[in-house]
């Protein structure tokens, strides 16, 4: 555990004191080789992204996933660096009147987010302009780690509140709600066994409650928003139509936040860092609750491989529950 943290520390401090045009060249050809050599994590990418993309292009799109989840930490890693007026003049953005919209209303907003893109600068680029924002964040080890990634998040302005066993997380969350700022909740993976089962790029999978519970708790529309990463390291910020769902039935609000998440991922699946088992085919047997696979629900993972049976990849910190 110790050099575990140790080599994400390293990591770390490497990637903000090299040169930016540097750093991320070093996470190209890292990334090259991590293709190569951890085999459990290309094989998990590629059952995921099998269900998004077409054979064709598949295995182009897990390589690129590999080069676009080493720009997403390289990016986390040097967020706090940023400067906010760069950051302004390399983002482009679409969309926010649906969010300004929302806001009117004067409930907050949940944004819906994926492990997609690059949503920590994102957060940076949302507090300059006026837009405070709290997520909801797993505690995980190496915990020393975990709480520099809490100092991180918070040094750009965003409210990190913890998912700890007897925290009163949902409390906190309605306040930041009825001070009319915006939660943003990781939601297409579910942690507990236990989130609603919706079809999910024709699939079975569980996704987390909590972007539907909170919803129709504080009336508040759940925003589907990504920060696609751009050439030339730069950035786009897309916000999708809200998913007004506290007024729907809890089933068929989860499955109109499922079909808004294919939504954003379709933009860029490549930029899906989907590097743990998502649908409950791939998930082992003790974790998948009570379930029945639907008929024609199984689809067999492009490359041959048993999609569930490398469920020891590591995500590192980023891993979030919504």
């Amino acid at each position: 555990m110790r050099v575990n943290a140790a080599l994400w520390d390293l990591a770390w401090e490497t990637a903000r004191r090299l040169p930016e045009a540097l750093a991320h060249a070093l996470a190209a050809v890292l990334a090259t080789v991590a293709f190569w050599v951890a085999a459990p994590v290309r094989r998990r990418l590629t059952a995921n992204l099998a269900r998004v993309v077409e054979p064709s292009v598949l295995d182009r799109t897990v390589r690129a996933a590999f080069r676009s989840y080493a720009r997403y930490w390289v990016e986390a890693f040097r967020a706090a660096d940023l400067d906010p007026d760069d950051l302004d003049r390399r983002t482009t953005t679409g969309g926010f009147a649906h969010l300004d919209e929302v806001l009117e209303r004067g409930r907050g907003a949940i944004i819906l987010l994926a492990h997609h893109g690059s949503w920590d600068v994102s957060a940076q680029w949302g507090e300059s302009h006026g837009y405070h924002m709290a997520a909801v964040a797993e505690v995980v080890r190496p915990r020393a780690l975990f709480e520099k990634f809490v100092r991180l998040r918070e040094a750009v302005g965003l409210e990190v509140v913890p998912l700890r066993r007897g925290g009163d997380v949902l409390g906190r969350l309605e306040e930041v709600l009825a001070e009319n700022h915006l939660v943003g909740l990781l939601a297409e993976r579910d942690l507990s066994g236990r989130g609603p089962v919706v079809r999910f790029f024709g699939e079975d999978a569980r996704i987390p409650p909590g972007p539907v519970v909170l919803s129709q708790r504080t009336g508040a529309a759940i925003v589907p928003s990504t920060m696609l990463q751009r050439p030339g390291r730069r950035w786009h910020i897309e916000v999708l139509p809200p998913v007004d769902a506290a007024h729907l039935d809890v089933d068929e609000a989860a499955q109109q936040v499922a079909c808004a998440l294919e939504t954003l991922i379709r933009l860029a699946p490549e930029q899906w860092h989907a590097v743990q088992p998502v649908w409950l085919a791939d998930v082992p047997p003790h974790r998948r609750g009570d379930w029945t696979p639907r008929a024609g629900n199984r689809r067999a993972p492009a490359d041959g491989t048993q999609a569930g049976l490398d469920d020891g990849a590591a995500a590192g910190p980023r891993e979030q529950a919504g």
